[in-house]
């Protein structure tokens, strides 16, 4: 009687890779704080944070853009995110407002049309493109084919960055002070991969007093972080994750 072999167990699939990117860096320090601060250093730091947060999770694999204070272009922000292969792309940031009395938190995902004119104005600050986002390139198909193929990704990856926002949101809500209508959508630069779910989390206004202080004290950005890992955790435990991706 012949033996017969066990069968070949498929290889588990990796933990998913995020990708963070805290924005600005280097020569570019985007926007100042009453007190002094500067958007920059809140975002790393947060970052770094974020970082330690996924990985103690043991759930995910973890990239930056910068782990250090240096500048880092939009596009290369971007490109970094695809040549990682990432599962998902968070980017870090802080509001600078004209009403120094609004304070909290936005998580915006990527939209040709900004969803109000706060979201325009924001997109505007942190360097948005004019136009809407690429569509990913297929190889071995006629480019009709392949416009077509490229819409039917870019909108499985909208949609799973909507989800994506949905929980962060979720995960913030009465831990992060949230501005109203928290969830919004413009024309950002560093949110235009057509196969990385993004977002961009505005995570308080440094034009208000005292965001500007929680900003600064490490226990109010260790929360933060643990919230939006939070937000990252319910997103790929789903029981059918949009990862289009990686």
């Amino acid at each position: 009687m012949l033996a017969t072999m066990p069968a070949a167990r498929a290889a588990p699939m990796p933990p998913p890779l995020v990708m963070i990117d805290p924005g600005h860096g280097g020569k570019d320090p985007g926007c100042t704080g009453p007190d002094g601060v500067h958007e920059k250093t809140i975002t790393l730091l947060v970052g770094l944070d974020l970082r330690q947060a996924l990985l103690a999770s043991r759930k995910f694999r973890v990239a930056m853009t910068r782990m250090r204070d240096v500048f880092v272009s939009l596009a290369d922000r971007v490109a970094m995110a695809e040549r990682a292969q990432a599962d998902a792309f968070v980017s870090l940031h802080c509001n600078h407002l004209p009403d120094p009395a609004l304070r909290g938190a936005l998580v915006f995902t990527l939209s040709r049309h900004p969803s109000d004119a706060l979201a325009a104005a924001i997109a505007r600050t942190e360097n948005s493109y004019d136009h809407g986002p690429l569509l990913p390139r297929f190889r071995g198909v006629t480019p009709q084919v392949g416009s077509i193929l490229g819409r039917l990704e870019l909108h499985a990856t909208e949609r799973a960055a909507r989800n994506l926002a949905h929980d962060i949101v979720t995960a913030m809500r009465g831990d992060i002070l949230l501005l109203p209508d928290p969830r919004r959508s413009a024309d950002f630069a560093v949110l235009r991969d057509p196969v990385v779910p993004s977002t961009l989390i505005e995570m308080g206004c440094l034009s208000n007093f005292q965001d500007e202080a929680l900003l600064q004290t490490l226990a109010y950005r260790k929360l933060m972080a643990s919230r939006i890992a939070g937000g990252f955790e319910v997103y790929f435990s789903s029981p059918n994750p949009e990862r289009v991706a990686g």
